[in-house]
């Protein structure tokens, strides 16, 4: 295992991708001969040549518009928005085109794309280039949104991504980017699109986070344990869309009312706010 920051584990996941399949190409703005704007792509130009790193003019339509097409013709592009600002001019082509060519064609024609974006703050970055649009994603019918929460799972689940036979939207939260290292396998690893993980058990009370909130989410179930003997169950939910409300669910029913059991009976009660 090497010691990598989510940077370096990105550029792994594309380039191990890129090596094992001939169908995998990256495209975006300054993606190829700057390494793209956080140099997540860097030196892939390098190795794979600009006929699969692609460099493409400011027009984040175009970049997904060019992406479908590729897709539908069996390529499996990854693209870059430099700034998930920026993704509300992509939405007319991923929305009206990317999520429903499976059900319009019944069937004959997969779109695997992915769309990768920094999102969120905590960099001091201006208008544009501090938003959070994961929720507008989550609640479009035929996509994935895929936010991790670390290198080791930022890897993996960017390699089940580029696999994924549909369209999925991956957010990483740009103020990890290099705020710390952690261990990488050099060998292939992924991780199911769809499911949580449970990153620290508890039963007393139920923090569900993603993206960069699991740090301060951890923090905060410490002093709770710490201060308050207070033991908080801490979710990290990897996948806005498909949520997995069974895990959530048995997990707040489990320190509501003390047991394990089926939450069918509350799920339709639930209000997910903005996810």
């Amino acid at each position: 295992m090497t010691k990598m920051t989510m940077v370096e584990a990105l550029n792994l996941a594309m380039r191990q991708e890129m090596e094992k399949d001939d169908r995998v190409v990256v495209l975006g703005e300054d993606v190829g001969v700057d390494g793209g704007v956080f140099r997540v792509t860097d030196e892939l130009i390098s190795t794979f040549g600009e006929q699969r790193v692609v460099d493409t003019p400011l027009a984040e339509s175009g970049i997904i518009g060019t992406a479908i097409g590729m897709a539908v013709y069996g390529l499996r592009p990854v693209c870059e928005i430099q700034f998930s600002g920026f993704s509300y001019y992509i939405f007319h082509q991923l929305e009206a085109h990317a999520t429903r060519l499976r059900h319009r064609s019944q069937g004959r024609f997969q779109v695997p794309l992915v769309v990768r974006a920094p999102y969120g703050g905590g960099v001091r970055a201006l208008e544009h280039h501090s938003e959070s649009r994961e929720a507008y994603f989550a609640h479009t019918p035929g996509v994935k949104m895929v936010i991790p929460s670390g290198p080791r799972n930022a890897r993996a689940l960017l390699v089940s991504a580029i696999r994924d036979p549909d369209p999925v939207v991956f957010f990483e939260p740009k103020a990890l980017y290099r705020a710390f290292r952690e261990e990488v396998p050099d060998e292939e690893e992924t991780l199911p699109l769809g499911q949580p993980r449970i990153a620290r058990g508890g039963e007393d009370v139920t923090i569900i986070a993603y993206g960069a909130i699991m740090s301060p989410a951890m923090e905060a179930a410490e002093e709770l344990q710490e201060k308050h003997g207070i033991a908080a169950e801490v979710i990290d939910l990897l996948t806005i869309s498909p949520l997995d409300d069974d895990m959530i669910a048995d997990s707040v029913l489990a320190v509501v009312l003390g047991i394990e059991g089926s939450p069918a009976s509350v799920k339709s009660e639930w209000f997910w706010a903005g996810l």
